[in-house]
């Protein structure tokens, strides 16, 4: 076979060496057209999602992993889908909310604005709108879960993030009880809060105290 007949799929070769992973051209319109049809009609059975998982894809297309990761890079490259995350879009999708859920989140996004850090539960947030619109509002960096039951508007974790940095910088540690306090929230909140940072790396346990990561 040609080179002018092969897609070099890895590390943007451009000659074909013994070690290269190549597809020939016909497979490669054929994939492509795979990805394309699968992605877009993700987007239209999911339209909250911000794109179909990777491992999902990967299953559907039935092909190894390295062939996909390879593909799915040069597919980035020539702008024919997208990346965020762990899920693969096509360009020029967004999440859009309809003029009814609209509705259900300004509700909900109030819920939180008269209660920024004991606000409605993760459970209490999907009764309300929905499990898809609450994912959607996590994807769309509204909300964070700090828990399987805790969630936050984006806007009051930050805060919270900055006023206990400067409380522990201050004190150079702090337990619970006064993290509780910090926010006059609940014992629930504040620990799920607090364990959540140990998990991103910002603070670390020690004894009943939490210090800033060095």
């Amino acid at each position: 076979i040609s080179s002018g007949q092969l897609i070099i799929l890895e590390n943007g070769a451009q000659s074909i060496t013994s070690d290269a992973l190549a597809i020939a051209l016909l497979h490669w319109n054929g994939l492509q057209d795979r990805v394309t049809q699968i992605t877009e009609a993700y987007h239209k059975d999911m339209p909250l999602r911000r794109g179909i998982p990777r491992e999902e894809l990967k299953s559907k297309l039935k092909i190894t992993p390295r062939i996909f990761n390879s593909a799915i890079s040069l597919l980035v490259k020539q702008n024919s889908v997208l990346e965020a995350g762990k899920s693969v879009s096509r360009p020029g999708h967004e999440i859009k909310f309809n003029g009814a859920d609209q509705l259900k989140v300004k509700e909900l996004i109030r819920k939180f604005e008269s209660n920024p850090y004991g606000g409605p539960s993760v459970k209490e947030c999907q009764n309300e709108v929905g499990e898809e619109i609450v994912n959607a509002l996590i994807e769309l960096g509204e909300l964070v879960a700090v828990s399987q039951d805790v969630i936050f508007r984006k806007k009051d974790y930050d805060e919270m993030v900055k006023k206990l940095r400067a409380e522990i910088q201050q004190k150079e540690q702090i337990t619970l009880a006064e993290v509780r306090d910090l926010f006059n929230t609940s014992r629930k909140y504040a620990q799920a809060f607090l364990e959540h940072l140990d998990s991103s790396g910002v603070t670390m346990r020690s004894g009943d105290f939490r210090k800033l990561r060095t």
